[in-house]
C-alpha cells in the first residue's frame, strides 16, 4: 500500500537550522555589545584619572608661581600617560582661562587615532567610538585644620622669605630670632644714625608676648593644648581662640615626636602650623597660667633642627646655643592634605593651600 506524504513536513524542513542561526546572530551582537561597553567603560575610567591626577599636578605645580601654557601641557601629560594602565591618554586640552583653576581634558589615544580600535561591534559595521573624560582642579587657603605637632608660631616669626630661621619656645631664653624685613630696615636706619649692633640679636622684642599677670614672655612659638583623644594633633580655626599648654615644657603624650630615634621622619618633614595674632592679654577668660592664642593664618614649615630638654636634633655644629630650645627650619609654601582641613577662600593668608578636584 503507498504512504501518502504529509506536504506540511516537508515544507518545514530546515526551519530549526534558520531560527538557530538568527538566534546566534543576535547572542553575538549582544555579546560583542556587552563587551565593548565594558571596554569604554574602562577606557573612560582610566582617562577619568588621567585627567584627575593632570589636573591636580598642575595647580600643585603652578599654585605659587603661574606656569606657562606649554609647562602646564608637559605637566598634564605625563601625569595622564603615567595614569593609564596601557600608558597612553591624549590629554585634548590644558584650560587655564579660570583664575586659580585648571581644567584638563583627556581622550583615548590609540596610536594616531583619539578612538577606540579592535571592537567587536565593528564587525557589524559599528561606528569607532572615542572615550573622554575631563576634571577641574583649584587651591583655596583653609580656615580648619588639623596639625600632627602642638604648636603655634607668632606672626612676626611667620617670614617666607626662603631661609632657615631660628625660632624660640616662649621662655626659651631672652628672645630674639632671625630678622625679619623690619628688622633690616630698622637696623638700615640705625646704622644712618651711626648706631646698631652687629653683635646681638636683631629686634629682639618683635616676637615677645605677654602672660595673663602681664608679664614678658619671650620666644617665637608656644605649645597648644593636644587633642587628647589623637595623640598629638591639634585642631585650629583661623578667627578663632585655640588653647595653650600649662606650663614651657612639651606636653607629655608628645615627647616621642622629638624624638630622633622613635620619630625619624620628623626631620626635613614639612608640616602645616598655625600662626596667631595676639594672645589673650587684658582679657577676663584667660586667668593663671592659662592662655589663649587667636589664630590668624596657616603656615607651612619645613623642620630642620630642634632642642627641648631632653629632647634634641642638632648636629654639630649646632645652631642652638646656650639654654636657647626652639625649633630650626624654613617657612615654605605646602599643600596640606585635603582630608584634614576644611573650608577654604581664594583670598591669599599664609602660604598653606588645599589643592582639590571639584568637578
Amino acid at each position: 500500500m503507498r504512504r501518502l506524504k504529509d506536504m506540511r513536513t516537508e515544507r518545514e524542513r530546515g526551519a530549526a537550522g534558520v531560527l538557530v542561526a538568527v538566534v546566534m546572530l543576535v547572542l553575538i551582537g549582544a555579546g560583542a555589545l556587552a563587551v565593548d561597553v565594558g571596554q569604554i567603560y574602562a577606557e573612560r575610567a582610566q582617562l577619568q584619572n588621567a585627567a584627575d591626577s593632570g589636573a591636580l599636578a598642575v595647580v600643585e605645580a603652578c599654585y605659587e608661581t603661574p606656569c606657562s601654557q606649554e609647562d602646564a601641557e608637559s605637566i598634564a601629560e605625563s601625569l595622564a600617560n603615567a595614569n593609564s594602565n596601557d600608558d597612553q591618554s591624549n590629554v585634548a586640552e590644558v584650560d587655564l582661562s579660570v583664575a586659580d583653576h585648571v581644567t584638563v581634558r583627556t581622550t583615548t589615544q590609540s596610536g594616531s587615532n583619539s578612538f577606540l580600535t579592535k571592537m567587536f561591534a565593528s564587525a557589524l559595521d559599528a561606528p569607532a567610538a572615542t572615550v573622554g573624560a575631563h576634571a577641574t582642579a583649584t587651591f583655596l587657603y583653609p580656615p580648619t585644620g588639623v596639625s600632627i605637632l602642638p604648636l603655634v608660631f607668632a606672626t612676626c616669626e611667620f617670614v617666607d622669605d626662603g631661609e632657615p630661621h631660628k625660632i624660640l619656645t616662649h621662655g626659651g631664653s631672652a628672645g630674639g630670632s632671625t630678622p625679619g624685613k623690619e628688622s633690616d630696615k630698622g637696623k638700615e636706619k640705625d646704622e644712618e644714625k651711626g648706631g646698631g649692633d652687629e653683635s646681638g640679636p636683631k629686634n629682639p622684642a618683635d616676637c615677645n608676648s605677654t602672660n595673663p599677670s602681664g608679664q614678658i614672655v619671650p620666644g617665637g612659638f608656644a605649645w597648644l593644648n593636644p587633642n587628647r583623644d589623637v595623640d598629638c594633633e591639634v585642631k585650629a580655626t583661623v578667627g578663632e581662640w585655640s588653647d595653650g599648654s600649662e606650663g614651657l615644657a612639651i606636653p607629655t603624650e608628645c615627647k616621642d615626636l622629638f624624638d630622633p630615634d622613635a620619630t625619624p621622619s620628623l626631620k626635613d618633614r614639612t608640616v602645616a602650623l598655625p600662626v596667631y595674632a595676639y594672645t589673650c592679654t587684658g582679657m577676663t577668660k584667660c586667668t593663671g597660667s592659662h592662655t589663649e592664642y587667636m589664630i590668624e593664618k596657616w603656615a607651612g614649615f619645613k623642620i630642620e633642627r630642634w632642642n627641648f630638654p631632653g629632647q634634641s636634633y642638632d648636629p654639630s655644629p649646632g645652631v642652638f646655643a646656650g639654654g636657647e630650645t626652639g625649633l630650626y627650619g624654613t617657612f615654605v609654601g605646602y599643600a596640606a592634605d585635603p582630608s584634614l582641613f576644611t573650608g577654604g577662600s581664594t583670598t591669599p593668608n599664609g602660604n598653606v593651600v588645599v589643592i582639590d578636584l571639584i568637578d
